[in-house]
């Protein structure tokens, strides 16, 4: 006689799954690249509304270098505090979702103008307890933030980064869009607009979006048809940087979370609905020099970056008070000097 055997599977509460998401050892932590794998696997996705999805090991960590000195327009991300927080647990999917908010200081690159500014933004990560992977994450930054990031890369270096990376990495790319030379490209590039809409989107026929895919062709070439002026499919038949999904924050945040995220910006100093302000000083001592190490709050995981250049408070009248990078003399660079 045949005997059937049922194990019932433990209840799962959500201080339980929680937890095991705050105690992973080593604590997640979006710059280690280096370990990935070990918190992703093909079903996990990473979504920014106005951006697009990026899915699976390698998409993930190819979108986040970006927003590193990984990438090629980043000198430095220093973080001021971040802050975690529940916000849902689903015990039929057996998985929890965790915020974490983030307040962090910038340094552009001297190819996107050495610009200083700090930021706020926050992620939901979904945790899958069964199998101790991450399954979605949604980033939200304000629409002001991105039109002030986008418009810092708005410089010839990135726009001669873009071209020279087409011309020389993606020459079937080049050769499609029938360009003769690096100024043709980059007066094409410049011609399109910065972004979409209120919520600037930048997964259209954007500068924005060819300046993000740039960096991701630089290391993979199945991005090169996303440079092209001229819609053309990628290795998997997607076209992207022509036609914007126009995805809903809603869509990807619950009014409850963006109060949460709206608390979170106000106690840091934001002003509201803005999310983003040019990094100040009061003495010469809250200007990072070339060489300080990044800024990272008690028990987060340090960094490890050092700022590339100095940044000089000039005290004069308390309306020219700028904060100047690099060598002296130096023409001043954004940044605000507070009494």
């Amino acid at each position: 006689m045949l005997s059937l055997v049922i194990t019932a599977i433990p209840s799962l509460t959500a201080n339980e799954c929680v937890g095991s998401y705050l105690t992973l050892d080593p604590p997640f932590n979006q710059r280690r690249f280096d370990l990935y794998e070990t918190w992703f696997d093909d079903n996990s996705t990473v979504t920014l509304a106005q951006v697009g999805t990026y899915k699976g090991v390698d998409g993930i960590k190819e979108y986040v270098q970006f927003a590193y000195p990984s990438s090629p327009y980043i000198a430095t991300v220093g973080t001021f505090r971040s802050e975690d927080s529940f916000v849902s647990f689903d015990p039929e999917k057996r998985s929890c979702v965790v915020m974490t908010k983030i307040h962090d200081r910038i340094q552009m690159s001297e190819m996107a103008g050495n610009e200083l500014f700090e930021s706020a933004y926050m992620v939901t990560i979904e945790w899958r307890f069964d199998d101790q992977k991450i399954g979605n994450i949604n980033v939200y930054y304000y629409p002001s933030f991105q039109a002030h990031f986008f418009s810092a890369l708005s410089t010839p270096a990135v726009d001669n980064f873009v071209c020279q990376l087409m011309r020389d990495s993606c020459p079937d790319i080049w050769a499609a869009n029938e360009l003769t030379n690096i100024d043709e490209c980059e007066a094409k590039l410049a011609a399109l607009p910065l972004a979409d809409g209120d919520e600037f989107y930048v997964d259209g026929n954007t500068k924005s979006c060819r300046k993000l895919h740039a960096v991701f062709a630089a290391q993979n070439s199945n991005h090169c048809a996303h440079l092209s002026f001229k819609p053309m499919a990628d290795p998997e038949g997607k076209f992207k940087c022509q036609e914007s999904a126009q995805v809903p924050v809603s869509a990807l945040f619950s009014d409850d979370e963006l109060a949460t995220f709206a608390t979170f910006v106000a106690e840091v100093g934001f002003e509201p609905d803005q999310h983003w302000r040019l990094s100040h000083c009061q003495t010469q001592a809250d200007c990072p020099a070339a060489g300080d190490p990044e800024e990272y709050p008690e028990g987060y995981p340090p960094a490890g970056g050092h700022y590339t250049n100095n940044a000089t408070c000039v005290f004069g009248t308390p309306t020219k008070r700028h904060l100047l990078f690099g060598s002296m003399p130096v023409t001043p660079k954004a940044g605000v000097c507070v009494p």
